[in-house]
Order: structure tokens, then C-alpha cells, then sequence
């Protein structure tokens, strides 16, 4: 999930094809998963899906432009805003590194991030117990997106 968001293959629905990755991934390991509705309820996205996308977006920014921030914040600037509003603060994050290393640390960051959404995602879902279970294969993830999805009613997802 954190892979594919971080490629950012598709620049304005990478979060949303992340969380259906997530969802066909946990599917592989247990058929009957029943994913949060995380887009039909605004209040549920609101509550817990919004602030990990929000959070996942300032890390993924911060990661690109740590030395632009860090030159900002040697000008006396503390608060950045990108698209949608998402404000940034520059103390609150490691900028002073090489460019290369501030994509490895913030790439990390962001996996455990993604991480600790799985495990919300499968709490809010009453599945705790698939947190400590053994995720597919690539092998297994891949046979499961050609035949089990063929199998699927697509309008139940979407």
C-alpha cells in the first residue's frame, strides 16, 4: 500500500487505489473480510480514514521537499500549506539531511504509517485477529487479482 502510494502512479487517486489494494490484499488471506465502508459514510471517512490520508500527504510532501522546507525554515516560515488545505508544520519533522536520505527515512515513516492504518482498517472491521496473520505472497496476491476479482460483483465494492 505504502509502495504504491509513494510511486504516486495515480496522482489524484493513489490513496483511494491503496486502500482497494489494501482491501483485495487482506481479501486473499480471508475470503469473508468485510472491508469499512470507507467511502460511502462521511462521517467514517471523516473520522478515521481523512486523518490518515491527511498525515499520509504531509509525509509523502515533506519527503520531496525536505531541503526547499529546510532552506524555509532557516528564513523563520513554520507553517506550510499545500493543496487541499493540509497545513505543515516544519518543526515537527527531521529536514535537515541529504535529499536521498529524507526519501528513505520518510519512506519508512510512511510504511509504518500505512502500518498502522491496516491495523485501524482491520479493528474497525472486528478482524483483529488477521493483524498477526501472515499476508499473501506476491504469487498468491497476483493469482488472487486474476481469478478472485474476476468472480466478484464490482458494484458491491464501488
Amino acid at each position: 500500500m505504502s509502495n504504491l502510494i509513494l510511486r504516486h502512479s495515480l496522482p489524484n487517486a493513489n490513496h483511494r487505489t491503496g486502500i482497494a489494494m489494501l482491501q483485495f490484499c487482506i481479501e486473499t488471506v480471508a475470503p469473508d473480510f468485510d472491508m469499512p465502508r470507507t467511502h460511502i459514510d462521511d462521517f467514517t471517512w471523516r473520522d478515521w480514514v481523512d486523518p490518515y490520508i491527511v498525515d499520509s500527504k504531509r509525509t509523502i510532501t515533506v519527503r520531496r521537499n525536505n531541503i526547499r522546507f529546510k532552506r524555509l525554515q532557516e528564513l523563520g516560515v513554520d507553517l506550510v500549506e499545500r493543496k487541499d488545505g493540509i497545513q505543515i508544520r516544519l518543526a515537527v519533522f527531521e529536514l535537515d539531511m541529504h535529499w536521498r536520505d529524507a526519501l528513505s527515512t520518510y519512506a519508512s515513516r510512511h510504511e509504518e504509517h500505512c502500518t498502522d492504518f491496516v491495523q485501524d482498517v482491520l479493528k474497525h472491521a472486528d478482524r483483529a485477529e488477521l493483524i498477526d496473520q501472515e499476508g499473501p505472497t506476491k504469487q498468491e496476491f497476483i493469482e488472487y487479482l486474476e481469478t478472485g476479482l474476476l468472480e466478484r460483483d464490482f458494484r458491491e465494492m464501488f
